[in-house]
């Protein structure tokens, strides 16, 4: 199931809007890259919470 998630873009401080594909066979527990329209840089965002990888 295809989800929108909003993240906090740890360069800029921006929310990014981003849409999570659903990946048979992932484990729920990965992080994704995804390129982040704000900065142009890659961020590793988890599947289950939406946050970047390092953010508490």
């Amino acid at each position: 199931m295809d989800r929108q998630i909003v993240f906090k873009c740890p360069r800029t401080g921006m929310n990014v809007q981003h849409r999570l594909t659903a990946a048979a066979g992932e484990a729920a527990d990965t992080h994704v890259s995804v390129v982040c329209p704000a900065c142009t840089r890659l961020h590793l965002i988890s599947r289950t919470t939406g946050r970047p990888l390092g953010e508490k």
